[in-house]
């Protein structure tokens, strides 16, 4: 199972031609999700509201912190006023694995977003983040 993982991995960060070394992903995508069954479709997803997003943070290293803290920011970039605001939280657990966390969450406002997900160890420092857009319906 793990090198079907660093397999996955290898080829997301060969596809989207990442021009700097990291150590850990956020994938996100319409159907549940885990290191045997996802396929990259889009570099920038689009939701719509109310729908499951499932994401899988994903770490070449092994993620020490047993506790995370998932945020989701909304964006709001109507000049003149740039604004952000917490459209969602949670504090979850790594599990058993240590090389991936999968989950959904659910989002009712349309707009720009960016996930990111931090260890407790540092909650200034994201292990990884993505930005996504949910549509109206």
């Amino acid at each position: 199972m793990k090198k079907l993982f660093f397999a996955i991995i290898t080829c997301f960060f060969l596809i989207t031609g990442c021009d700097r070394e990291e150590d850990a992903v956020i994938l996100l995508s319409d159907h549940k999700i885990d290191p045997s069954n996802f396929t990259h479709e889009n570099r920038y997803p689009v939701f719509k509201q109310r729908q499951r997003i499932y994401y899988i943070l994903a770490s070449k290293e092994a993620i020490e912190d047993t506790k995370l803290r998932l945020q989701v920011i909304k964006l709001d970039m109507k000049y003149p006023y740039y604004a952000i605001e917490v459209a969602y939280g949670t504090n979850i657990n790594r599990g058993k694995e240590k090389y991936y966390v999968t989950d959904y969450f659910v989002l009712h406002k349309a707009g720009n977003y960016v996930i990111r997900i931090f260890g407790f160890s540092d909650l200034q420092k994201p292990i990884a983040e993505a930005e996504f857009l949910v549509e109206a319906l």
